[in-house]
Formats: structure tokens, sequence, C-alpha cells
């Protein structure tokens, strides 16, 4: 397979890895409030803030201190706008969606 032919074959799969998200969300109607949920490192907590400037962000850290939940709540006008966030966050190493 050449490297045209490979990066194709990966955007395809990062496509449809959201499919069933994208299925789910638009059977809810828009606009909705959406809530990201994501476990981290505290680290990881300073590089997601910029993405959820408007959005009512709540933090919580684990039992032992290891890890910090962060859930966001904002406004989404359509399904690609929320794909489109995860997608934006998906270079950070570390972060768990839920």
């Amino acid at each position: 397979m050449d490297l045209q032919s490979y990066f194709r074959v990966k955007l395809f799969e990062v496509e449809d890895e959201y499919e069933g998200l994208r299925k789910e969300l638009d059977e809810k109607g828009f606009p909705m409030k959406y809530m990201y949920k994501f476990i981290t490192s505290e680290a990881n907590i300073l590089l997601l803030r910029p993405f959820f400037e408007d959005a009512d962000i709540t933090t919580k850290r684990s039992s032992k201190g290891k890890y910090i939940s962060f859930s966001a709540t904002e406004i989404a006008l359509n399904s690609n706008d929320i794909i489109n966030k995860y997608k934006s966050l998906s270079h950070i190493k570390g972060l768990i969606s839920l």
C-alpha cells in the first residue's frame, strides 16, 4: 500500500470512529447542552481549558490524587461541532474521553 492510500484509510477510520456518536447526537436534535467528560492528569488540565473558554467547567481530583475528572458543558449547534472538538483534543497524551 502506498503512503497516500495509507492516509486515506487512516482518515476513513477516524471518521468512522465518530459515526456512532454522530448518529446518536443527531437523533437528539440541536442546539443542545453537551457535556464533555475526561479523565486526565493535572498537567493536562492546563491544555484543556483553552478549548472550553465559554463552557461551565468542573473538576474533581481522584481519591488518591493521581487523576482529575474534567467536565465542560456548552451549547453545541450540531454534531460536527462536538466531533471536531474531540478531534482537536486528540493530540493531548493521557487524555481519556468518557
